[in-house]
């Protein structure tokens, strides 16, 4: 197995990525995830596995310093001694010497080829946006396969992607590809945070992931995004909690080695159209106030769960949409209690909270779980601005 050198991506794949598999790392406009295409490249490295990169859009030297800068001393590419390289260099001189896009194609197979022959290529790391330009799809991808005359050579593509989930499945469908790891992130300016899918796996069908990601001293490092429900007292946020998340416990509240945040609060986490996530309920009552912006530092969105048969606590929660919009942070309102009598429209709740048009009011029961599993879509649907 060939690990991706990414913290959490192994095991989701099952240890790592069979020898001989062919390896898309797609990238979104504007996504910084070339960190990903180099960690796999450093761990290859370390096994002592015979590497060829093919950067036509850059020179080596320009390719380690960026690489070095990115991933820092866990990489030393200058002291590697099993790695060969074709670069733009390599391309302006092809581009010379055959004068036709066909002459070029058949150039730069030979060159491969040679190249993996005579060193015994274990892993192709080939950066493709400039061989699809000058070749298209499906010329481009016969080239890197000249180098694949051993079963066992894997091949490792990374590329920018202009065209969407269209591509994508075509890389599956069309041209085979064993694993597809689509690098996204959300469109909202806050909270803006990056992320990768699992498109496709051949040797792991069931993995379907979506898993959001920081970059930390070179390293890809994935987390768990927090959701926090909110609310006045007495709304349902616990209830929430409760019916949102499968298999965990309600917090602790005797516990007296825990912090005095979580202490007060409702935790539980659930898988929510791929995600994992984490909710934190936070207590409703008003001296519990300076707890609500601790749990809103890092948390990706929120639920403000309200009873919409008491008007007399939406002074209350009017006071939390304050604390919530000083975050600047993406929030739906879930009116609780509206199956029962006396219960009030959306629109009137809207009104009463002075909120924008923009922000979504679901009526639920959240003794439900379907609409407690409504609103969390929705709200991952409001943050990441994405459908699958």
């Amino acid at each position: 197995m060939i690990s991706t050198g990414v913290s959490g991506l192994d095991e989701l794949l099952g240890k790592g990525i069979p020898r001989g598999s062919r390896v898309l790392y797609s990238l979104e406009p504007g996504v910084d995830g070339q960190l990903f295409m180099i960690s796999s490249l450093s761990c290859s490295l370390k096994k002592g596995m015979s590497c060829m990169v093919i950067l036509p859009n850059a020179t080596v030297d320009a390719f380690r310093n960026d690489a070095v800068a990115r991933c820092g001393s866990r990489l030393d590419l200058k002291n590697a001694g099993s790695i060969i390289f074709l670069d733009a260099i390599d391309r302006e001189r092809i581009q010379k010497s055959a004068r036709t896009p066909e002459a070029q194609a058949r150039e730069w197979q030979a060159r491969i080829q040679k190249i993996c022959r005579e060193n015994k290529v274990d892993v192709i790391f080939a950066y493709f946006d400039l061989l699809y330009e000058d070749f298209g799809l499906e010329t481009a991808l016969k080239i890197l396969d000249a180098g694949r005359s051993d079963e066992k050579t894997t091949i490792f593509i990374e590329h920018l992607n202009l065209e969407g989930r269209d591509l994508l499945d075509r890389f599956t469908s069309e041209f085979s590809f064993n694993l597809v790891i689509a690098v996204r992130s959300s469109d909202r300016p806050i909270p803006h945070f990056t992320y990768f899918s699992l498109v496709h796996s051949s040797w792991k069908t069931s993995v379907s992931r979506s898993v959001p990601f920081i970059i930390s001293e070179g390293r890809i490092i994935p987390y768990i995004p927090n959701i926090v429900v909110t609310g006045p007292s007495q709304s349902g946020k616990s209830t929430f909690v409760a019916n949102a998340t499968r298999g965990s416990q309600p917090a602790d509240r005797t516990g007296h080695d825990r912090d005095p945040v979580s202490k007060a609060m409702d935790f539980g986490w659930l898988r929510w159209r791929d995600f994992d996530i984490s909710l934190h309920g936070t207590p409703g009552q008003d001296e519990y106030d300076p707890l609500i912006p601790a749990a809103l530092e890092h948390a990706m969105g929120v639920v403000l769960v309200i009873d919409a048969t008491r008007q007399d606590t939406f002074v209350r929660a009017r006071q939390v949409i304050d604390l919530i919009e000083r975050k600047n942070l993406p929030f739906i309102v879930a009116a609780n209690k509206s199956d029962l009598h006396g219960s009030i429209a959306a629109e009137t709740i809207r009104h009463k909270l002075e909120i924008q048009k923009t922000i979504p009011v679901y009526p639920i029961a959240a003794t439900r779980p379907a609409d407690v599993h409504r609103v969390l879509e929705a709200l991952v649907e409001y943050i990441t601005q994405y459908s699958r």
